[in-house]
């Protein structure tokens, strides 16, 4: 009896032990799927590690998407791969130290097609970015670091570190790059491992030299990351505007190959208006034409920016890089649509010290005969509803088929233009009176200081000299009779 009932025990246990294994769940018995315990991760500067529990019934990688931040690989997840199971399972996600400003990722856990994620963010060491627009309105301090994060776009000064940066809002000048933290430039730029495209993340003080903004200085800036800038095709691309616009300022918009027809907007007297139009040749870096309307709504005094910078309209790739002058003596940057057209306020200025709109112009012509040709502008301009403007470059005055180039401050070669244009024409609507005139002037200076009634030229004139047809928006009629006018005591002269 002792025997049997010791049989019988034994047989219940193994009946109990085998039911329990036919319990056990088969994963693949289940429907696909993955999930964590969490969807969401923080974590300080001083990094550290956090546990998501997963659930995935089949098997299963990971994928970490670093979405904003100055460094990847900064995130580790452990182990990064698994076999399906119907048991959670721990994995463990650590994120190294952060000495720099806030970082996101996204640790994405895959089985199949389906995903699960978990956003993880990490506090920096420092706050987030100055940027340039704010650091140039900052007051000068020896005192108060920034952080900035900028695209080094020319390198003056491969052993001391003078450099340029761009971001979104502006550029900024670094007079001195360290590779620490030092009280003197110690000449250690060039460990930094530094090139043009390069996107920096540095702390400086808030110096000026002469008048002019600018980082580093007597106590130089200094390097706290770098890394390439991402490589997007998109920054090389040409987008026109579309050219069919009723601007009587307009002439004929033929785009080449090279080239890039763009407009601008800005505020003026409470309203969107435009602010001026261009053709852009990419080959010579620069604007073909630029077209503009002139009125009292557009006119101030002391909202001169002197805002230089790239024109977002077009990629940096095709601009001169022009930010500490041409670097040649006798030249100067030579606006196209002159700052003094556009100061009623800082915005419609600030877009006339884009790139685009400079040329290499000479000096005393820039500042001596050709500003008085824009004063005379501004004055007539009183004298109609609007007074709609073209002006432009003549690269090959004389026809021999050459004209000179310089370099920008990167090594591009810009063209020289070998003369300049410029094309009025007024428009009174309560009388509806059309009048238009000519200039052009060669790239040089002449010892003059005013504009004469000799140096005009009808508007026909000066499109058998350019090239291009003006006017485009007037009637057949009206352009005809306008582009043969020559009354130079309609212009004050």
């Amino acid at each position: 009896m002792k025997k049997r009932n010791h049989f019988i025990l034994t047989l219940s246990i193994l009946s109990f032990v085998l039911a329990l294994a036919s319990c056990r769940i088969d994963p693949m018995s289940l429907p696909a799927e993955i999930s964590s315990g969490t969807d969401s991760l923080e974590f300080t500067s001083a990094g550290g590690e956090a546990l998501v529990t997963l659930d995935a019934t089949r098997d299963w990688d990971t994928e970490i998407r670093y979405i904003s931040g100055d460094s990847q690989d900064w995130l580790t997840v452990t182990p990064s791969y698994g076999t399906a199971s119907a048991d959670p399972v721990a994995v463990t996600v650590r994120a190294e130290a952060n000495d720099a400003s806030d970082r996101e990722a996204v640790v994405v856990f895959r089985a199949d097609v389906i995903e699960a994620e978990v956003r993880v963010v990490q506090a920096g060491a420092y706050p987030d970015y100055t940027t340039i627009e704010e650091f140039l309105a900052a007051p000068v301090d020896d005192a108060t670091w920034y952080e900035l994060r900028g695209t080094v776009f020319v390198i003056k000064n491969s052993t001391y570190g003078n450099i340029w940066i761009k971001d979104d809002t502006g550029i900024l000048y670094i007079y001195g790059l360290t590779a620490t933290q030092v009280e003197r430039n110690d000449q250690s730029f060039s460990s930094i491992g530094l090139e043009v495209g390069d996107v920096v993340v540095l702390r400086t003080l808030r110096g000026e030299y002469n008048g002019e903004p600018q980082g580093g200085g007597d106590v130089p800036a200094y390097c706290i990351s770098h890394g390439p800038a991402e490589n997007n095709p998109e920054d090389d691309i040409l987008v026109s505007d579309d050219p069919a616009q009723s601007w009587l300022e307009l002439p004929v918009v033929e785009i080449g190959d090279d080239e890039v027809f763009v407009f601008h907007h800005t505020q003026a007297g409470g309203a969107q208006v435009r602010n001026y139009s261009m053709l852009y040749n990419t080959s010579e870096r620069l604007a073909l034409w630029v077209a503009y309307p002139l009125c009292p709504d557009y006119l101030s005094t002391g909202n001169r920016t002197d805002a230089w910078g790239f024109d977002p309209k077009i990629p940096d790739k095709w601009e001169p890089i022009i930010p500490d002058s041409w670097g040649v003596d006798g030249y100067a940057r030579g606006h196209q649509i002159p700052s003094a057209a556009r100061n009623a306020n800082k915005e419609m200025n600030r877009q006339t010290f884009f790139f685009t709109n400079m040329t290499v112009q000479d000096y005393d012509f820039n500042s001596g005969l050709w500003a008085e040709v824009e004063q005379l502008e501004r004055e007539v301009a009183s004298d109609y509803d609007t007074l709609y403007v073209i002006t432009g470059p003549v690269l090959d005055a004389d026809g021999d088929g050459e004209w000179m180039h310089v370099y920008d401050n990167a090594g591009n070669s810009v063209a020289v233009p070998e003369g300049y244009f410029r094309v009025f024409l007024g428009v009174k609507p309560d009388v509806w009176e059309y009048r238009a005139v000519g200039f052009f002037y060669p790239n040089e200076d002449d010892g003059r200081t005013r504009p004469e009634a000799s140096d005009l030229r009808t508007v026909a004139q000066i499109e058998e000299l350019t090239g291009l047809t003006f006017f485009k928006n007037l009637s057949p009629e009206q352009a005809a009779e306008v582009k043969s006018q020559l009354d130079p005591g309609r212009w004050g002269l």
